[in-house]
Order: C-alpha cells, then structure tokens, then sequence
C-alpha cells in the first residue's frame, strides 16, 4: 500500500495509536527468535500482545515493563520510548532552525533502537545534513514499516518525505506530500511553517501564481512564532519570483519591506540586470552562481573574475558581472573594459538596449575619471544608437 492510500485509510479509520514501543517490541521478539505465545502469559494474551505490537492498544506501564523485560528491552530504552514523540517533536524544530546541537544526545538515546520513530528523527538528521544518499536508505526502511506507523508519524513522514523529494528537484511529487502532510493539519510546532516553506519555495522554483497563497500563510506563520526578521527570507524570494515574471511594480511593493542589506544590495544589481539592461532570458532560478557572485562583490574577493567565468551563466551575465565588479574596484578598467568589450559585445549582438545601458556607464565614468575630452565622441555614439532603436 503506497504512502497517499494509508493515509487515506487512516482519516476513515481514525485509529488512536500508541507511540513506537509496538514495532519495537516485535523487532526484539523476532530476533530471539520467539513466537507471540512464548511471551504472552494469564495477564496478557496472544490477541493482545498482538495488538500493542501492532500499536492498536495502549497497554498498562506495568504490563508493558514485564514485556519488555520479556524481549531484553532495557528500562532506559522503555523511557526512551514513551517519550519519544517529544524528542520526535525537538528533531522538527531542529530542522526548521537547522541546528545539530543536540544531534549526539539523541543518538546517544537512541542506540540500540530500530523503530519507525528513531528512523524518523534519523530522516530528519540526514536531510539537516543534506545527506541524500542516507537520507535514502532511511526512507527505504520505513517504508517497509508503513503499515505500523501510528497517525502523528505518518503525517510526518509524509512531510519529511516531501521535503526529501525537494532536495532530489522531483518538485511535483515533493509538492503532492508536503500538501499531503498540510492537509492533515497536525498542531505541532513548526512542522507547518516548516512544510509551507517548502511549497512556498517550489512555487518559486516551477513558476506558479500559488507563490503568493503559501507567501501569505508563511508570513502568518512567522509573525505567528515572532520570526519577524526571518521574513526577509521571503520577501527576497518573493521580489525574485517577480523579477522573474517582469513584473517591476510587485517587485518594488516587495522590496521596500526587506531590511536586509544584502539582499537588498543583491535584488538592485538583479533588478538593474533584468530591467535596465533589458536582459532576456535571465535565469535568475539559477540562484547558487547569482548569489554566490553578488556575495562576493561585497565581500572584495579576487578571484570573483574566474568564479563568474566558471560559473554556469550565459555570456551576457557574465559580461554584466564582470563591468559590476571592474567598476567596484577599479574605475579606469571599468572604463575599458565597457570601451572594449561590453559595449562593441552588445552592439555586435544587436543588443541596443544593452548597448545604450553601456554608454550610459560611460559617460558617468568620463565624469568619474574626468575624461572630458571623450565626451563628447560618447555623446555622439549614443545618439546613434538612439537612433537605431527608434528605427527598429
């Protein structure tokens, strides 16, 4: 039965399920080799020693501490276990703040433990670390352990499930468990701004109009927890789902409410590349070469010219980021560099747009470096490219 199907099932059954100890049980009974009648007894029958391995009942402490000492389940391990909805709880919030901290405690408590839960709170620790290949074999295992997760589980799995699907860019699929996991609608703190982030990004990637439905239901989420100043985050990638879209008066509406320099530096160069220079095709969806670039132009960083070479971006960015950097760090080469290469580029590409954006910067850096005398050929120039975009 797939993951969506046992979802179903489980909104019209509405079972009450009891936490992991169930499956534990069982894995240990079935490694020392016992059958449910060797370990039942007059207080606890096969039928329901069955059905706490089945997590179908919730059994008495006192019962459930004569079963386990049955199968060699340590104490330590029992307390684990009733409390590891809790711990599965601190694993969630650890992957919305994306902090390990407390990575080696948990694994510490969860030695020796081979249940769907630990393999959960495992999942999770994988997907902070963007372990892919891990994160992987986990999901395989509780796969096969499907049947026997108890609701709250399941819905978390569905969404972590999700968010692996994101991580490996099969977006659609990601979008069908996460909205999955959504429509469960579990109060359990920051699983839903967690999941929505995700949505919320998938929007952005693929380029659909739902971006602004799950920007509104984040944004309520983390005003909700007092993340005011994490919602730049959204703002920013709201601003480049726009600019992406052509769209100059949501991008501007958008802009004027981050308050982060960077991006606020990064979404002027981008808005500048898109609406001044008039790029088309601009795949600003390539955010891991753009922003590492425009990091970099802030931060002075030598190699910037081999790292915008390197980088898997068209000609015409490149040629963009190399004259942003140039007229950074040294104005007389930001003037040859649009003297020689930008512009004769542009022009020779039929660019004219470009072109005149160009000489634009070339004129202000005559001003700059107070180069008088070539003004006035500059001036002439651009009135010939004037002159060719109104006759286009």
């Amino acid at each position: 039965m797939g993951l969506k199907e046992e979802i179903t099932k489980r909104f019209k059954e509405d079972n009450l399920n009891y936490a992991a100890i169930g499956a534990e049980i069982k894995r240990h009974r079935l490694a020392m080799s016992k059958t449910l009648s060797s370990i039942a007894d007059e207080n606890c029958s096969v039928s329901y020693l069955c059905k706490i391995e089945r997590n179908q009942v919730k059994p008495s402490l006192k019962y459930l501490n004569e079963i386990c000492k049955k199968v060699n389940i340590s104490k330590s391990n029992i307390d684990y276990l009733l409390n590891s909805k809790e711990l599965l709880l601190e694993a969630i919030k650890m992957f919305y703040f994306k902090d390990l901290t407390n990575k080696e405690i948990y694994e510490e408590k969860m030695q020796g433990l081979d249940n769907y839960r630990t393999e959960i709170i495992r999942l999770i620790f994988s997907l902070i670390n963007n372990d892919l290949i891990t994160a992987s074999k986990i999901i395989n295992k509780i796969w096969r352990l499907i049947s026997s997760l108890a609701d709250f589980d399941l819905m978390v799995f569905a969404g972590f499930y999700g968010i692996f699907k994101f991580l490996t860019k099969e977006y659609v699929e990601a979008a069908d468990y996460l909205k999955l996991a959504l429509e469960f609608n579990i109060e359990v703190d920051y699983f839903k701004p967690t999941i929505l982030q995700y949505l919320f990004k998938i929007c952005f990637i693929i380029g659909s109009k739902s971006i602004y439905k799950y920007y509104k239901l984040l944004e309520e989420e983390k005003i909700k927890y007092g993340e005011n100043l994490s919602l730049d985050e959204i703002y920013y990638y709201l601003c480049l789902f726009y600019l992406n879209n052509y769209d100059d008066r949501e991008f501007k509406k958008n802009k004027i409410k981050i308050k982060n320099k960077s991006f606020n530096y990064n979404l002027e160069v981008l808005s500048n590349l898109i609406f001044k220079t008039k790029l088309e095709n601009v795949n600003i969806f390539n955010l891991n070469d753009y922003v590492k670039i425009l990091y970099l132009l802030e931060t002075n960083d030598n190699d910037l010219i081999t790292i915008i070479e390197n980088a898997n971006l068209d000609s015409d960015t490149k040629i963009y980021y190399k004259y942003l950097y140039y007229k950074k760090h040294d104005l007389e080469e930001a003037y040859s560099f649009l003297l020689n290469i930008a512009y004769p580029y542009a022009i020779i590409k039929n660019l004219y747009e470009r072109a005149r954006y160009y000489l634009n910067e070339m004129i202000n850096s005559i001003f700059r470096t107070n180069k008088y005398k070539k003004f006035f050929d500059m001036y002439r120039e651009l009135d010939k490219v004037y002159e060719t975009i109104s006759n286009i």
